[in-house]
């Protein structure tokens, strides 16, 4: 596992490309090429990090990442809900950069197994059409 000193400077980085991905994204870039825009910026990442002391992003480092992820998207959702009263309250905003999170991982690890989500996600959105019709 990453220590806490290279892995807040892992996540700056993160943070810094996401927001440079948004921006190609908002210029109407499709899910497949966000997808390959994301696993590109995240194999610069992983080849400063130190893969000799078991310092880079394995899937299951990704995995247990997008658990993580996923855990403060729940904790947003909790917060805007009022089911949990928040240290600080949560706002949309916060809520958009935890899924904006979860989105990247799922680029990544898709990518890395082969896998296009946008005609995955077509098919699913198109499976689910189908079965409320039906």
């Amino acid at each position: 596992m990453l220590d806490n000193s290279l892995r807040n400077h892992v996540w700056k980085t993160i943070i810094k490309l996401v927001s440079q991905i948004a921006t190609v994204v908002y210029m109407s870039v499709t899910l497949r090429d966000a997808q390959h825009l994301c696993w590109k910026n995240f194999k610069k990442i992983n080849e400063k990090l130190d893969p000799e002391r078991g310092k880079t992003w394995t899937p299951f480092v990704m995995v247990t990442d997008l658990l993580e992820e996923a855990g403060e998207v729940a904790a947003v959702v909790k917060g805007l809900e009022g089911f949990k009263p928040p240290e600080k309250p949560k706002t949309k905003e916060m809520l958009a950069t935890e899924l904006s999170d979860l989105l990247y991982i799922i680029f990544v690890l898709a990518e890395h197994y082969g896998i296009e989500l946008e005609e995955s996600f077509l098919q699913t959105v198109n499976d689910y059409v189908i079965s409320r019709l039906h």
